[in-house]
């Protein structure tokens, strides 16, 4: 098969369950998501679609697995193929070599799981890895990944050594190695996505793609001379679960300002104009900052260009 046949044969119920959706049967052939009930995967033909959505591709909400990634994960196509490729182990026109990953159930043997039960890989002795690829790869500053640390909100997975974030009823994964991914856990609450309120924080909130560029932004703030701990902060983990966003308002009551610092790439541009839409539909009565960064494609990519060492 051609490298393409070979990313669309990957089962779209495995992928769906690794990026940390939580499987439903409905009846023998089809699956949806607890996440997007809208959502229904035909395990037979391998395609999913949405019942609220009708168009093909991106944002369309029909297709194959490479569809379903930009759909669900926020990718761009060449970045939904390079990432499903990495996962899955696919080179060229080989075949993907036999996975470790248990097989994806069958309908019938889908497990039932409550929202925030997460499956958490157990904790390393030490953080070395985490550190040392955050401090070096990433740039992020010492003192941000120590909070990170001392808040238990990161630590290293003791058998791959991956950076594991952990928020309220959240967690997410990503390699400190070559094979580079990024995952959420099984069971994560999608209302909640990685939310954290610092104990002295005041009324703003920081809302990004992912927990690297929070840990960016809390980097740039300290070379501006900010105190990180006075903002909120709120990583989606993709482009696609903006309505933890009004959630988290209905929550906050005390938020006035929303600093949106999306992807500088057409997905994070739609993204912001989806957040700037939502929040005039709940009329919200704060200011709304675009604070996408200065350069580069994203903010972590912004800090390793201007980083000083």
């Amino acid at each position: 098969m051609s490298f393409i046949d070979n990313i669309k044969a990957i089962p779209i119920t495995d992928y769906a369950a690794r990026c940390g959706y939580t499987l439903v049967r409905k009846g023998q052939r089809y699956v949806s998501l607890e996440e997007h009930d809208s959502v229904m995967i035909d395990v037979y033909k391998n395609c999913f679609w949405r019942n609220s959505v009708f168009q093909k591709g991106k944002q369309g909400g029909t297709g194959s697995v490479i569809d379903f990634a930009m759909e669900f994960m926020g990718y761009e196509r060449n970045k939904a193929l390079r990432e499903l490729a990495v996962m899955y182990g696919i080179e060229g026109d080989k075949k993907p070599p036999k996975q470790e990953h248990k097989a994806t159930p069958k309908p019938t043997e889908i497990p039932k799981r409550e929202v925030g039960d997460l499956e958490l890989p157990p904790k390393a002795d030490n953080s070395k890895a985490v550190f040392r690829y955050l401090l070096k790869e990433r740039k992020i500053d010492r003192s941000v990944i120590r909070y990170f640390l001392a808040k238990k909100m990161l630590y290293q997975d003791a058998e791959h050594n991956n950076c594991v974030f952990v928020a309220h009823k959240f967690a997410c994964f990503r390699s400190t190695g070559g094979n580079r991914f990024a995952i959420d856990a099984k069971g994560c609450d999608y209302n909640e996505c990685f939310f954290f309120r610092p104990s002295n924080a005041a009324h703003t909130l920081v809302v990004s793609e992912s927990v690297i560029d929070v840990m960016s932004i809390m980097t740039q703030f300290m070379r501006e001379n900010k105190r990180y701990t006075e903002y909120c902060y709120l990583a989606l983990t993709g482009t696609n679960k903006l309505p933890s966003l009004f959630y988290h308002l209905s929550k906050e009551k005390g938020i006035d300002h929303i600093m949106l610092a999306f992807d500088n790439d057409e997905a994070g541009k739609k993204a912001l104009e989806a957040a700037i839409e939502g929040l005039k539909k709940i009329e919200f009565a704060g200011t709304v900052e675009n604070y996408m960064p200065p350069s580069e494609n994203d903010w972590n990519a912004y800090i390793k260009a201007t980083a000083t060492e």
